[in-house]
Parts: C-alpha cells; sequence; structure tokens
C-alpha cells in the first residue's frame, strides 16, 4: 500500500477552476466601481451585479473537481478489514481494485470477499468497522471579511461523516428483545425476573454503555436517543414485571433527581447505588482529543461480589426453592450455549452470565439431560 499510494499520488494541489476565476476577477472589478462610485442610483445597481455574481460563485466549486493532475489515495486498516478513498476517476479506481485482490490472491494467499468488497462513488455510504463513512453536503453559508469586504463561503461540501447505522441499532434493540423498532413499543424480559434489581441495572447499563461506547466517534451520535427510550422502557417494564407493578412506578421509584439508580444496603450497613447509564456518560471530547485509545478500568464489572450475593440468597435461580444446598453451573463461554434450545440455557444467555446457582436435585437433572422445563416446577 505505501507503494501503490506513492507511485499514484501526484500534484500539490487541484488546479482552479478557470470559470471560477473569471467569474472572482468580476466582482473584483464590481467591487472597485462600488467603491469609486457616487451616484446612489448607479450604486444600487452595481451592488445588484455583484449580489448575482457572488450567488454563482457560491454554485460552482473554486478548483476543478476534475484535474487529471491531482491524485490522491488514502488508506486505512484495522485487522483484515481496509478501506481506501481515492481521488480519481472510476475507472483508474477499479484499476487499483484489481492490482489489490491480485496482491492477495497471489503473494499473500487470501482470498477478497465479493460481498464486502467492491469500488463505490463518494455519493453512496460505505460500511466499515460497524460505521457509515458518508460524504456531506450542504449549502450551510459562513459570513466573514476580507480585505474589508464582506463575504460568504460554503463550509460544509465533501465532509467525511461516521454515522451510527439505523440498521445496527435496530439489530441491536432486536438482539436484546427491547421492543419493536419501528412501533418503538418496548416489551419486558421475563427471563430476567429471577436477578437482584441491581444485577438488572448493571446488565441494562453494560449492554447499552457497550453500544454507545463503540459509536462515541459518529458524527449522528445523538441519533442513539431513539434507541436510548426503547432501551429505557424495556428496563422499566421488566422491572415492573418483577415487582407486579406498572412502568412508571418503577420509575418514580428509582427517581434520583437527575438520575435513576438501585439502592441496596450491604452487610456492612451501608448503601450502595447501581447507577443506570446516561448516554451523556460517554466522554466523547476525550475521545477526539486523544490519540489512542486507553482501556477501561472493567476490574469492578468483573468481581465475584454478585455470584456471592446470589449464592448467599439461597434460592434456586431455576426452580426457586429456598434451603438445602447450592452448587453453581459453570459453562465455559457464552458461544458454546448461544443457540441452545434448554431452558437454562436461555436463562442464561438472557443473563449473559456463564454461572447459574441451582439446588442439588436441579443440577443433577441439568447434567443428566432430564432438566424440566421451568414451568413444571410452577404447578
Amino acid at each position: 500500500m505505501a507503494k501503490l499510494i506513492s507511485d499514484f499520488s501526484r500534484g500539490k494541489e487541484r488546479s482552479r477552476n478557470p470559470e471560477y476565476n473569471s467569474i472572482s476577477l468580476r466582482a473584483g472589478r464590481l467591487n472597485k466601481k462600488i467603491e469609486q462610485e457616487e451616484n446612489q442610483e448607479i450604486r444600487s445597481k452595481l451592488l445588484d451585479q455583484k449580489k448575482v455574481t457572488q450567488r454563482r460563485m457560491l454554485q460552482i466549486p473554486s478548483v476543478d473537481q476534475q484535474d487529471p493532475e491531482y491524485r490522491r489515495v488514502k488508506y486505512c486498516r484495522y485487522a483484515d478489514d481496509f478501506v481506501l478513498g481515492a481521488i480519481c476517476p472510476k475507472s483508474e479506481a477499479e484499476a487499483i481494485y484489481r492490482k489489490i485482490e491480485t496482491f492477495l490472491k497471489e503473494e499473500l494467499k487470501l482470498n477478497t470477499s465479493q460481498t464486502k468488497s467492491g469500488v463505490k462513488h463518494n455519493t453512496e455510504a460505505i460500511r466499515f468497522l460497524g460505521y457509515d463513512i458518508t460524504i456531506k453536503n450542504t449549502e450551510r453559508m459562513v459570513k466573514f471579511i476580507v480585505r474589508g469586504q464582506h463575504c460568504k463561503q460554503r463550509t460544509l461540501k465533501a465532509q467525511i461523516t461516521f454515522n451510527v447505522p439505523e440498521a445496527k441499532m435496530k439489530g441491536f434493540a432486536d438482539k436484546n428483545r427491547y421492543g419493536n423498532w419501528i412501533t418503538m413499543k418496548a416489551i419486558h424480559r421475563p427471563l430476567l425476573s429471577q436477578i437482584s434489581d441491581a444485577e438488572m441495572a448493571a446488565l441494562y447499563s453494560a449492554e447499552m454503555r457497550g453500544f454507545a461506547q463503540f459509536y462515541a466517534r459518529a458524527d449522528n451520535f445523538p441519533r442513539l436517543g431513539r434507541l436510548r427510550c426503547l432501551w429505557i422502557q424495556s428496563f422499566l417494564k421488566t422491572m415492573g414485571s418483577k415487582h407486579q407493578t406498572s412502568a412508571q412506578k418503577v420509575a418514580t421509584m428509582l427517581n434520583r433527581g437527575t438520575y435513576m439508580a438501585v439502592r441496596e444496603t450491604g452487610k456492612d450497613g451501608k448503601r450502595r447505588e447501581t447507577k443506570r447509564f446516561r448516554l451523556k456518560d460517554v466522554k466523547r471530547e476525550a475521545l477526539f482529543e486523544s490519540e489512542m485509545d486507553n482501556p477501561p478500568l472493567i476490574f469492578k464489572y468483573t468481581s465475584g461480589s454478585e455470584l456471592s450475593k446470589r449464592m448467599d440468597a439461597n434460592k434456586c435461580e431455576y426452580c426457586e426453592k429456598e434451603g438445602g444446598y447450592f452448587e453453581v453451573h459453570h459453562v465455559r463461554k457464552l458461544a458454546d450455549i448461544k443457540e441452545g434450545k434448554q431452558p437454562w440455557q436461555k436463562l442464561m444467555s438472557a443473563r449473559k452470565r456463564k454461572t447459574l446457582v441451582l439446588c442439588v436435585d436441579c443440577h443433577h437433572r441439568l447434567t443428566a439431560g432430564t432438566l424440566p422445563d421451568r414451568r413444571y416446577f410452577q404447578k
């Protein structure tokens, strides 16, 4: 890629647009005439001509967009995914694509994914690492003064933007079963009714935090507000289903003024809060200003305190039997039960936990493959 970029790139900058230069010179001559003219009627006509000239200048590019002596290639790669941006005709872009495809196949013995690869125009969105890369063109004008003259300039032409794809937000909502993305009608998650309020708040917050942090660099980050609404409603409905009350009453119960949190008292008598995640908790400014990613402090999310509380609850998380001896069933990784059909597998997948506290009887049945549906124990 370094050699390709070196061989392909040429020219320091694009050449000026002859039509734009001609109109610019005309505007300059009008400015001199306006300054020297004392007759108000003639001056008014000259000002009208200047407005027409400036309006035309704002409609055409100042440089030659098709300059044959100017070529550039930009390259970005992460793992085995990479994207190139080229300033050139389509024929030259296709030649670059074929050259890269040949190199990957003959030199590196790698096949190119035909579904993910191709040549696109800058008016089309490019999906890269979950982001949509688009070229933004708007007619936004900025006024400024040059040599005592008031001027206007277009500022958002050919601006590269990174956006959160709506399909990704919909897929995230469907995957976590928040509700219907189209109608914005949230649903509760019945499999989470067995966990504590603090664990439920932490689980919902972890899901949304991960998604929001990944798209923290998106230019349309505020669009996550739609997903946030569905996420909050699902959380409140799930909490309401557990306590047999309405979502509105749950919201009132968890309201702490400027935030929502679940409060609980520990063994030491101290009150602790598990705050619900907020989009404004994402420090987007720090991401844009830094040159490298700082790994988050995840130790507090991986401690065994929650598992200890579940063991101390002295209650089977499957049949809800209290008292007696309990054991912890552990799977190697959640991916092993991702497509599982058994009720206990669905329960662990919904909670995103590799552990399940079971009574001895349930654990023996699970190991033998004879563990019945949870509804069997509710008869």
